[in-house]
C-alpha cells in the first residue's frame, strides 16, 4: 500500500474511534461536545500541575479569605458530585493581590487570587465565581481544548495520527505541555482564557450550580457588573476581565437565567431549613 493510502485508512481509524467514544453532554446545558481524551489522564496531569503551582506560588495566610474559599468550595462541590467523580477537592488562596482571578482544574483542584477580594465581599459573590469556575470543568472545556488541539495535529501528519492511536494516546504526546499551557503555571502568570463561547456557557452553569447550592443568584450580576466597571478601566491588564471576554454581554445573559436560579436558590434555602429543623 502506498504511502497515501496508509495516510487514508489511519485517518478513516480516527474518524471511526471518535465517531464511537468521542462524545459527551455538557451538564445544564445539554450541548453535545466531542470528547477524544481520558477523564482519568487529564485528572492526573492537572493534579500535578496544580502541585507546580503551589510550589512557585505564594499561598496566602489570611484567615478569612481561606474560610470563605472552604464554606463556598465544600458547599458547591457538594452539588457537582455526580459531575466530578473523579475529584479530590482542594482548594487554595494563592496571594497574588494584584490578580483578579481565580480558576478550577479536573481532580477538583481550585485556585483564588487574593486580587479577586478586591471586588468580592461576600460568600454569595465568592461562590459566583468559583461556581463558574467549576463549570468550566464539568464543562470539560480543558478535555475539548485537548480534543480539538489533537484533530489539528491529526489533520496535519501522519505521525499525528499515529500518536493518537497509539498507547499514550492524544493525552500522553500532547497534553502535558498543552495543560501548562491552558493554566500558564507560574508565579505572575495569569491563567489563560477560554473562547466566548465557553465562558457564556460556564456563566450559564456557573449561576444555576450556586443556587443549588443556597447562594443568592443576584451576587453573580453585582460581581459582573464590577467587573464591567473595571473593564478598560485603569490596570485592567490585572483584571479578571483582562483573561475573560465582554462583560457587559455575559451580565446581559445572566439576567436571562436569573429567574430560573432564583426557583432553584428557594428550593435550596427551603431544604436548607427543613434539615436544620427536622421536625
Amino acid at each position: 500500500m502506498s504511502k497515501w493510502g496508509i495516510f487514508t485508512v489511519l485517518i478513516a481509524i480516527l474518524a471511526i474511534s471518535i465517531l464511537s467514544v468521542g462524545c459527551s453532554t455538557v451538564p445544564v446545558t445539554g450541548r453535545t461536545q466531542i470528547n477524544t481524551v481520558s477523564d482519568s489522564k487529564v485528572v492526573e496531569m492537572t493534579i500535578a500541575e496544580f502541585q507546580k503551582m503551589k510550589a512557585s506560588m505564594p499561598i496566602s495566610k489570611n484567615t478569612l479569605y481561606n474560610e470563605m474559599l472552604q464554606n463556598v468550595g465544600n458547599r458547591i462541590s457538594q452539588e457537582v458530585f455526580w459531575d466530578m467523580p473523579l475529584a479530590e477537592w482542594e482548594f487554595v488562596v494563592f496571594d497574588m493581590p494584584n490578580d483578579i482571578n481565580a480558576f478550577a482544574m479536573p481532580g477538583g483542584k481550585v485556585g483564588v487570587f487574593t486580587g479577586l477580594f478586591r471586588i468580592i465581599r461576600t460568600e454569595d459573590e465568592l461562590a459566583a465565581v468559583v461556581a463558574h469556575e467549576i463549570a468550566h470543568v464539568t464543562a470539560r472545556h480543558t478535555h475539548e481544548r485537548l480534543s480539538q488541539m489533537g484533530l489539528l495535529t491529526a489533520g496535519s501528519n501522519t505521525l499525528g495520527v499515529a500518536t493518537i492511536m497509539g498507547g499514550g494516546g492524544l493525552v500522553g504526546s500532547l497534553a502535558g505541555q498543552s495543560i501548562s499551557n491552558i493554566y500558564n503555571v507560574g508565579a505572575g502568570n495569569q491563567i489563560n482564557s477560554w473562547d466566548r463561547n465557553k465562558e457564556a456557557e460556564a456563566d450559564q452553569i456557573g449561576i444555576i450550580y450556586m443556587a443549588r447550592a443556597g447562594y443568592d443568584p443576584n451576587a453573580a450580576i453585582r460581581v459582573m457588573e464590577r467587573m464591567t466597571q473595571l473593564e478598560g478601566g485603569a490596570g485592567a491588564s490585572q483584571t479578571y476581565n483582562s483573561t475573560h471576554p465582554s462583560s457587559s454581554e455575559r451580565l446581559d445573559a445572566l439576567y436571562t437565567y436569573l429567574d430560573e436560579a432564583m426557583v432553584l436558590y428557594e428550593e435550596a434555602k427551603e431544604k436548607q431549613t427543613d434539615d436544620y429543623f427536622p421536625f
